[in-house]
């Protein structure tokens, strides 16, 4: 059986999705390379430091 959150999960990642692609767009359109890099690297520490969380909590539990 799925958890209700995995399938709330399932539903809103097309949506981040399309919703981060947009804004990749109009920064590589509208402004320097640089600052889409850094946005970009800032995103991805945010996303590693949310699974440590998540799995420090899964770890804590058992």
């Amino acid at each position: 059986m799925v958890s209700k959150s995995v399938t709330i999960l399932s539903f809103l990642l097309p949506i981040a999705m399309v919703i981060g692609t947009s804004i990749a767009i109009y920064f590589y359109e509208y402004s320097s390379t640089v600052l889409l890099i850094l946005i970009a690297l800032g995103g991805l520490m945010v996303c590693v430091y949310v699974l440590i969380l998540k799995s420090q909590k899964h770890r804590s539990a058992r």
